[in-house]
């Protein structure tokens, strides 16, 4: 096996110092002189992908890929390693939300940390969401709460906590504009439509720092949760919004409904906001279907899996 690390030189824990991060990979593989390993900085959004596909596609070994960084830099894995047999996925929480890596359990994300983890543990297999031509691990999302995200993204980078920054772009968006739209969404077959605030797909429960909306959802399942929040007044759209937004939904029947599938397509007469794992895209259909299995994902072998996920202070149906 021969380990390829992917390193964001803007995610949180780096902020530009990438030497001291190269410095520790080289450290650590000192003492493992006979193990094959490269590093590449990216330089901007998307910019490793190919390098990564090409990499891993020109031997026939074992490649362990190593995202340094945040949900983006998971996401450019992802998108490089779907449908390589020979290709595992490491994910070092470097970021600022590591939504993926919320899944485990929030008091064992420091696991992920660990060289010497990243590096030995086990692979297990995982599901990813195809959208389109694109992959997504964690969730897809359209209305108010990817609009939420542009705009959330953006108060982020000015200094606003994260679920802080969500939150008020969600409320800016209720009271500024046309919080609802009209939409068509087919779930396996079976047609709904009507006018939805937000239409989440969803492969992990967690969001952001401390939300976790679809907190049925779970990774190797082979299915993805969908919900579907319906038009309301703003008034009680703001009251409700919270509830929702931490795991709650089962508080609200008239308003978020619940389903599984394999394949989801969504349209609108209007053109929608849509985001995939936080990456931005606009549209009037797409679609959804759950790739079951499709990334072998390192997990630290002190987390037992038959525990997960543990999102404490939730729903009692959330957990396994």
């Amino acid at each position: 096996m021969r380990h390829l690390f992917i390193i964001n030189p803007a995610a949180k824990r780096i902020n530009g110092k990438t030497q001291r991060v190269r410095e520790a990979i080289a450290a650590f593989f000192a003492n493992y002189p006979d193990i094959r390993y490269d590093v590449y900085e990216s330089g901007w959004c998307r910019d490793s992908v190919t390098f990564i596909h090409r990499y891993v596609s020109e031997t026939d070994e074992t490649v362990r890929v190593h995202a340094i960084g945040g949900k983006g830099t998971l996401f450019e894995v992802v998108n490089s390693v779907v449908g390589l047999a020979n290709a595992e996925v490491a994910a070092h929480p470097y970021g600022k939300a590591n939504t993926f890596l919320k899944y485990f359990g929030r008091q064992n994300e420091k696991l992920f940390l660990s060289l010497k983890s990243q590096v030995f543990d086990k692979a297990i297999p995982m599901d990813v969401i195809r959208c389109g031509n694109n992959y997504g691990i964690c969730y897809g999302v359209a209305g108010i709460e990817a609009q939420a995200r542009v705009r959330g993204d953006n108060w982020i980078e000015m200094g606003i906590a994260a679920d802080i920054s969500f939150m008020l772009a969600a409320v800016f968006h209720i009271l500024g504009s046309k919080a609802s739209q009209h939409y068509h969404v087919d779930i396996d077959g079976v047609r709904i439509e009507g006018n939805f605030v937000s239409v989440l797909v969803a492969n992990v429960p967690c969001y952001g720092i401390n939300m976790s909306s679809a907190v049925d959802a779970h990774p190797d399942d082979g299915v993805l949760d969908v919900y579907t929040f319906k038009e309301t007044s703003k008034l009680r759209l703001m009251y409700n919004m919270p509830t929702y937004a931490h795991g709650n939904y089962r508080k609200l029947p008239d308003l978020v409904s619940h389903y599984t599938a394999k394949k989801i397509k969504l349209s609108s007469d209007e053109v929608m906001c849509m985001s995939l794992d936080g990456e931005h895209f606009y549209g009037t259909s797409t679609e959804y279907e759950i790739m079951p299995k499709a990334v072998n994902f390192v997990c630290p072998s002190e987390i037992d899996l038959a525990k997960l996920p543990r999102i404490y202070g939730k729903p009692e149906e959330g957990y396994r």
